[in-house]
């Protein structure tokens, strides 16, 4: 399976103020959980996830945190 600039916890600079940050974040989670669901399902082989899985640095360790525990 090949999945693509996935981007996750995106600080998403270009967004307004007030845009709805959260809710982007959280629908890229979801998509990720359910790429992971969809391997399982599917038993695939192999995992190919090229370009940008996050942008720069994590404030916190709940990204890498979530990463492992979809893997």
């Amino acid at each position: 399976m090949h999945t693509a600039d996935i981007h996750l916890d995106s600080p998403l600079r270009g967004l307004a103020s007030d845009g709805p940050v959260d809710q982007i974040r959280g629908t890229v989670r979801e998509a990720l959980t359910s790429l992971a669901d969809l391997d399982e399902r599917e038993k695939v082989n192999f995992v190919l996830a090229a370009g940008d899985i996050y942008d720069g640095t994590w404030n916190t360790a709940d990204t890498g945190m979530y990463v492992f525990n979809v893997a």
